[in-house]
């Protein structure tokens, strides 16, 4: 009978620690998958993070990429032959700008444009001729 006992008894002791070492295993492999998703989720946020792209307001985009030309006050530049914005209605300054917009003839500023799209600066014809308008003509 003592031999019975003690065999049911180890019998017993390797399931109970069959079981206790499958439920460590599931715990740790819970754990894996909750680090794993979490690093994914940290890898995704820091990439939409890089992704978003700095958004110009319309005075940075005239004072980096058009005073070189135009002047601070708008009145062009001669020696670069880039005519005053500053005598222009605020529909003239937009009609030009859409005409630039649709590449029609202007060689020079569609080239520009072209440099100021690709440096991730996005602009309305209209919102940069009111700025413009407003801007030369206080």
């Amino acid at each position: 009978m003592k031999a019975k006992t003690i065999l049911l008894l180890s019998a017993l002791l390797l399931i109970i620690a069959g079981c206790s070492d499958s439920q460590t295993q599931e715990a740790t492999k819970i754990k894996e998958i909750k680090n794993t998703t979490a690093q994914k989720q940290e890898t995704q946020i820091t990439q939409e993070v890089s992704d978003v792209k700095k958004v110009y307001m319309i005075a940075e985009i005239y004072n980096s990429m058009c005073v070189e030309c135009h002047s601070s006050d708008g009145s062009g530049n001669t020696e670069k032959l880039t005519p005053s914005m500053a005598t222009l209605s605020q529909k003239e300054m937009q009609d030009a700008l859409l005409e630039i917009e649709n590449d029609d003839g202007h060689i020079i500023m569609q080239h520009n444009r072209e440099q100021i799209l690709k440096m991730g600066m996005q602009y309305k014809a209209e919102e940069m001729a009111q700025y413009m308008f407003t801007r030369f003509n206080q």
